[in-house]
């Protein structure tokens, strides 16, 4: 029988130092009058003792199932029952609209939508807006506790946002991060005992990280970043960390007055226009969905003493490698050339198998030659000049054949394929086919 004791402790409202005892100026951070009384009731008795790993069953955690193909692959084929989801985004994003969207995805029926920021005139507004169901409970409330009281018999939970939340044992602002660290444990404690799948919208700071304290983003199962790509009206859902699936997936979304609507085929292009100066395709893998790029560069007689090298889509240290391959191998001298690269769609990647279509651009940009779209080119690039092949090939070139592509470059022909194989060893060979 467990024997409940209370206890007081002083926790500092701006770092999170506790204390059994008050000071006036915190130990920790030296923050003058931070340190604010909580009335805690400790368990005392029988403690938990370990179980066997045989006998511990996961059929009672099967996932929640999303209709929508792309959102399940991104949150690690579904959403798994007692995981808590952090989904973070700068203002205005659409991180509440995803959360609708989710909802009218999700296999779920007892559903709880907590709002921290919308009273629910606002969000009944908002979600006959952009939603297409109606069947799930609201609560307006900025107490953790109103939260904790209405679990019962739940098989999914929103809350929108952490920052908003607030406790009555915690005489604190609300957003701060004792008081994020505060109300995330809580809820956690709750949520995994239950097995109830929680999703938590999250803010961002300046440099783009989650808000809160950095212990938010370990106590947390998953962290997907939700925001847009190049000002523009499509949304980028990108995993950062995922116990239950892959961190390299990532789905895309346009937002309008209806919502959110997944495009299926962002890297839909029309590669029958002729030739194109300084701009070729090439395929990379963002999770295990690929997908086809147009890679463009601009080489130009520097203006300045110091030439610039400038990238957007690519690593600039991955560029200014090439670069310096570029000089060493071809009979061409970027030494006093301003460098401009760039990648369509404003997705970011990290692929080395984009370096062979990095260097068709930039060959054919100093040479002012073009270069047909229905041409592309997949390789890594070392340091002596050698192509190499990288990983799922067979599957990007699939894909380049699947957007109209007609001629392939690439390391190696060993493909089952339609199109037509170009083998490119060493960067030397590309001259001759630009």
């Amino acid at each position: 029988m467990h024997v409940k004791k209370k206890s007081t402790r002083f926790i500092c409202r701006e770092c999170g130092f506790s204390s059994l005892k008050w000071y006036g100026k915190c130990p920790e951070c030296g923050e003058w009058e931070s340190l604010i009384e909580i009335k805690e009731e400790s368990k005392e008795g029988q403690r938990k003792k370990p179980v066997s790993m045989e006998s511990l069953r996961t059929d009672n955690l099967q996932s929640l199932k999303l209709l929508d193909k792309n959102l399940n692959r991104v949150f690690g084929n579904g959403i798994v029952k007692g995981s808590v989801i952090l989904i973070a985004g700068q203002p205005g994003a659409g991180k509440s609209t995803l959360a609708l969207k989710l909802i009218d995805e999700i296999d779920a029926k007892n559903i709880l939508y907590v709002s921290g920021e919308e009273n629910e005139t606002q969000l009944k507004m908002r979600s006959a807006r952009v939603s297409r169901r109606n069947d799930f409970e609201v609560l307006s409330t900025n107490l953790i506790e109103d939260v904790m009281a209405n679990l019962e018999g739940k098989d999914l939970v929103i809350v929108d946002s952490v920052q908003t939340m607030n406790s009555d044992r915690l005489p604190g602002i609300a957003g701060s991060p004792t008081t994020v660290k505060f109300v995330m444990a809580e809820l956690i404690e709750i949520l995994k005992s239950r097995s109830i799948p929680a999703v938590i919208i999250g803010h961002i700071t300046k440099d783009g990280s989650v808000a809160g304290p950095k212990t938010l983003e370990h106590i947390v199962d998953s962290i997907f970043m939700f925001d847009r790509v190049n000002d523009s009206d499509v949304r980028m859902l990108k995993s950062v960390k995922n116990r239950f699936g892959s961190t390299e997936e990532i789905a895309l979304f346009r937002i309008n007055e209806k919502g959110l609507c997944v495009i299926e085929n962002m890297d839909s292009m029309d590669v029958s226009s002729s030739n194109s100066v300084g701009s070729v395709l090439s395929c990379s893998i963002q999770g295990s969905m690929p997908l086809a790029l147009q890679v463009q560069a601009l080489v130009t007689v520097s203006k300045f003493g110091f030439p610039q090298r400038v990238s957007t889509g690519v690593p600039l240290r991955r560029i200014q490698m090439i670069s310096g391959v570029i000089d060493k191998y071809l009979d061409m001298k970027l030494g006093n050339m301003d460098l401009f690269v760039n990648v369509s769609s404003g997705i970011a990647v990290n692929d080395p198998m984009l370096d062979l279509a990095v260097i068709a651009a930039v060959v054919s940009s100093y040479k002012n030659k073009p270069v047909n779209l229905k041409n592309a080119f997949l390789g890594e690039v070392g340091l002596s000049g050698e192509v190499y092949g990288g990983r799922l090939l067979e599957t990007r070139v699939n894909h380049l054949e699947h957007v109209g592509v007609e001629n392939i470059y690439l390391p190696s022909n060993k493909l089952s394929s339609h199109l037509k194989f170009h083998v490119i060893k060493h960067i030397r060979e590309i001259e001759q086919s630009i």
